[in-house]
C-alpha cells in the first residue's frame, strides 16, 4: 500500500469516526487545536473497530 493510499484510508476512517462521535477529537486540525498528536492509520483502525464492537454499547 502506498503512502497516498494509507493517507486516504486514514482520512476515510477519520470521517467515519466523526460521524459516529461528533464530539470526539478526530481530524488533524481538531487534534492540533487540542494539543494532541494526529491519529495514525493504526490508531484510527483500532478506534473504529472498538466503536463498532457491539460489546462496547
Amino acid at each position: 500500500m502506498s503512502k497516498q493510499e494509507r493517507e486516504e484510508e486514514r482520512q476515510s476512517l477519520i470521517a467515519q469516526l466523526q460521524k459516529l462521535d461528533r464530539h470526539g477529537v478526530w481530524t488533524d486540525q481538531q487534534s492540533k487545536n487540542e494539543g494532541y498528536p494526529n491519529l495514525t492509520l493504526r490508531e484510527a483502525r483500532a478506534k473504529l473497530a472498538e466503536m463498532m464492537d457491539p460489546k462496547n454499547h
